[in-house]
């Protein structure tokens, strides 16, 4: 199913994702979104929950944008 909204970026740059859409995905509040710009197209995405190391999805980290699992956290700290 194809969702099409046009909608108008405020004064801070932001824009409303309906909530259609946002069910759609199963996207909530606080949700990571993944923002790619690529010539005169924005692609937003639900990002991919899993660890940038092991492609674990427990146990999850989010640190600038990337999601590393308690696992590998330990890891690097040793």
């Amino acid at each position: 199913m194809i969702f099409t909204n046009f909608r108008e970026i405020d004064g801070a740059g932001r824009i409303v994702i309906s909530k259609d859409i946002r069910n759609h995905l199963n996207i909530k509040a606080g949700d990571m979104l993944h923002i790619e710009a690529d010539n005169d197209c924005i692609t937003i995405k639900k990002a991919e929950e899993k660890c940038i190391f092991c492609n674990s999805s427990e146990n999850l980290k989010c640190l600038k944008g990337k999601f590393i699992c308690s696992n590998c956290i330990n890891a690097l700290n040793n």
